[in-house]
């Protein structure tokens, strides 16, 4: 179907069309947008969930465990990120499986400790369990608690 004669015939009709074509996109978006974080929260809720709750709080900082696998390192890709030269590149992964979360060392020089003890295989993590990686203490918390 042509408009051009239309169009011609009443020029208002173009912009009104113009408009009402913005104006549906700009809706679409912001429905997708919504329907995006409405998402993203069932999501975060349910990896609070499937992890208990857990976060580990270092130095002031709260890191969520908010993924299934969580590289702790100085590599720029790493999840929770240590600068200094006693962290290797790709020091620590933290892993979720059947509701537990467990560190391992994942060839680290200067190695991963638990609870003042340095772990040679994955260990599983509970509340309040200290891990020392290079000078940083991190301590499992649940969500609830402050740092």
């Amino acid at each position: 179907m042509d408009l051009t004669p239309l169009f011609a015939k009443y020029p208002f009709l173009r912009e009104a069309a113009t408009a009402f074509v913005v104006i549906f996109v700009d809706i679409v978006a912001l429905v997708i947008l919504l329907a995006a974080a409405r998402e993203r929260h069932r999501g975060d809720r349910g990896w609070a969930k499937e992890g208990h709750g857990f976060m580990l709080a270092c130095e002031g900082e709260v890191y969520p465990l908010g993924a299934a696998e969580i590289l702790i390192g100085r590599h720029p890709s790493a999840d929770i990120r240590f600068s200094d030269s006693e962290v290797s590149r790709f020091h620590a992964l933290l892993s979720l499986s059947g509701g537990k979360w467990q560190i391992e060392d994942i060839g680290a020089q200067n190695g991963v400790a638990v609870n003042g003890h340095r772990i040679s295989k994955p260990c599983t993590l509970r509340h309040h369990d200290a891990i020392m990686i290079g000078k940083h203490r991190m301590v499992v918390i649940r969500g609830t608690e402050r740092a």
